[in-house]
C-alpha cells in the first residue's frame, strides 16, 4: 500500500488531487498530504521540513510506502524532498501532473515494492506526453 505527499510550489498538488478524485469519485484523503510552497516562505522552510518528516513517518508507521510528487526537481520543493528520501519505502519523483496522480491512486492498494510503482507512475506520466499535432499528422499519413 502507497501513501502520497505532495510537495508543490502554490495549490498544484491539492488541485491535482482534487481533480483526479473527482474524475475517479474516490476519497483518499486519510492517505494524501499537502505542503505548499510559495516563494515568501523561505524563512519558514524548516519549520515545514519537520511537519513533513512527521507526516511521512506517521504514514510509514502504518507500514504504507511513501511517495512523494513535486512539481519541479531542483526547486524548493524537490529539494526539500529529496532530504527525506533517505528512508526506507520513501522516494520522489518530479514533474507531478494529472495522468501520474491518477495512476496512483489506481494503484494505491498494490502490494508492489516501492521502485514497482514509482516505474509505474514514471511509466504513466510519459505514455500521456504527447505532441497532438505530429501524431494527428502520423494518423493522417497512414
Amino acid at each position: 500500500m502507497s501513501s502520497f505527499v505532495f510537495i508543490t510550489h502554490g495549490e498544484l498538488g491539492s488541485t491535482l488531487l482534487d481533480i483526479a478524485s473527482r474524475i475517479m469519485d474516490i476519497d483518499v484523503s486519510s492517505r494524501t498530504a499537502f505542503f505548499s510552497i510559495e516563494f515568501s516562505m523561505v524563512a519558514e522552510l524548516d519549520g515545514m521540513k519537520a511537519s513533513l518528516e512527521k507526516t511521512i513517518d506517521s504514514f510509514l508507521e502504518k507500514g504504507e510506502k511513501v511517495i512523494i510528487l513535486v512539481d519541479l526537481f531542483g526547486g524548493s520543493p524537490s529539494n526539500i524532498a529529496l532530504s527525506l528520501a533517505k528512508k526506507d519505502d520513501v522516494d520522489v519523483i518530479s514533474g507531478v501532473n494529472l495522468s501520474m496522480v491518477m495512476y496512483s491512486l489506481e494503484h494505491r492498494d498494490d502490494e508492489t515494492d516501492i521502485r514497482t510503482m514509482v516505474d509505474g507512475i514514471i511509466r504513466s506520466a510519459k505514455q500521456n506526453i504527447t505532441g497532438a499535432k505530429q501524431l494527428l499528422e502520423k494518423r493522417e499519413s497512414k
